[in-house]
């Protein structure tokens, strides 16, 4: 938002050169968190802290729990692999939720790139262009919602005065959750999510029309936010805005915490039942073991218990890791961009899309081919 609101003031010098540090410190801080992230499971994997979410009735814990690497340079040679495809194909075996981040960082640069190309131009020729990007591709929600909240009145004088607004927060709102339920598998189960799967058919490309509508429920959901007062106010709240500040040590450390601590805590104190299956001639094929689900009151116990441990594990990565990817990030800048050496690359003063006396920059007495 703040580009925008930089462009909209007619400060497009400091609206490109925020974009381009801006784009510049996205992949560290991406990019750090994440490989910490998976040092640690790495870690916890190696020392066999898997080994009970390996035999647990919990299918999702079982599938995603690794086997401890053959040996010290075997298990080095799977981390650095590991390291690499996350962003390559998005798959890390020891922590398998790291699949979005690329889909993150594509999403980030493509909103970056958006903003560097449309920050000089008028804020009505930028919405038309963030709508053809969204009528094209679906692309360009992001920024279209970020020049609309600049466009509009104040939101607690336009809910007030507008009993169009308040309508449209609430259709917003509904309808926005009511899409984001588009569920990853099996929409025929239902009918509402059969109707979005027609609907899907004729407006996406591809086949993965839930992550179309869980981004369509994401953007309607913001809007409603975008217009609402009531919203605003309620998400303001200091549990909420610390909640928020968490949001990304709680994505990145919940999956290692899960197959570890949690299956620790549910399954640990069982003893694993023995399983085999066998051919039509009574030969052994294959064996198992399994640990069984604890009883409900057990579960009403753990949970609460392990989302505390949760949290607070969250609170001192906010504390101790975040700011230390910061300030590596913003070390590297610092040499990278010039400010170590003194040096400092300063962008052309223009006005608007061509020089100060309406011609393009020249460079060496030609006119600079653009």
């Amino acid at each position: 938002m703040k580009p925008i609101r930089q462009a909209r003031n007619g400060n497009g010098n400091q609206a490109l050169s925020g974009l381009a540090f801006s784009a510049f410190r996205r992949t560290g801080r991406l990019v750090l968190p994440a490989t910490i992230a998976t040092i640690i499971s790495w870690v916890i994997c190696q020392l066999g802290l898997f080994e009970i979410g390996r035999t647990c009735e919990a299918v999702w814990i079982r599938d995603t729990c690794p086997k401890p690497g053959p040996g010290v340079t075997g298990s080095i040679r799977l981390l650095l692999t590991n390291l690499l495809t996350t962003w390559t194909t998005g798959f890390n075996d020891y922590d398998k939720n790291q699949w979005t981040f690329p889909f993150l960082l594509k999403g980030s640069m493509l909103i970056f790139i958006t903003l560097l190309a449309t920050v000089r131009i008028h804020s009505n020729y930028r919405i038309l262009v963030f709508l053809g990007l969204y009528a094209f591709s679906w692309a360009g929600g992001d920024p279209l919602l970020a020049e609309l909240s600049n466009r509009l009145p104040s939101p607690f004088m336009a809910a007030q005065r507008n009993p169009f607004i308040r309508a449209m927060t609430v259709v917003a709102l509904l309808l926005g959750l009511h899409v984001s339920g588009y569920p990853e598998m099996s929409p025929e189960w239902t009918s509402w999510s059969q109707n979005l799967a027609q609907i899907g058919q004729f407006i996406f490309p591809g086949k993965d029309y839930w992550r179309y509508w869980t981004s369509i429920g994401a953007q309607l959901i913001t809007l409603a936010v975008v217009i609402s007062p009531g919203i605003q106010e309620m998400l303001s709240h200091p549990a909420f805005v610390w909640l928020g500040s968490v949001s990304l040590p709680l994505y990145l450390i919940h999956g290692p915490l899960v197959r570890s601590l949690l299956a620790w805590m549910l399954f640990g104190w069982q003893k694993p039942v023995s399983h085999y299956s066998k051919d039509v001639d009574g030969n052994l094929m294959d064996s198992w073991q399994r640990r069984s689900f604890p009883d409900g009151w057990v579960f009403c116990i753990v949970l609460p218990v392990f989302l505390l441990i949760l949290l607070w594990a969250s609170h001192l990565w906010t504390t101790w890791v975040e700011p230390w990817c910061a300030s590596i990030t913003k070390r590297i800048e610092d040499v990278m961009c010039g400010t170590e050496t003194g040096e400092k690359g300063e962008l052309p003063r223009t006005n608007g899309c061509h020089g100060e006396k309406g011609e393009r920059p020249r460079i060496n007495g030609f006119m600079s081919q653009v």
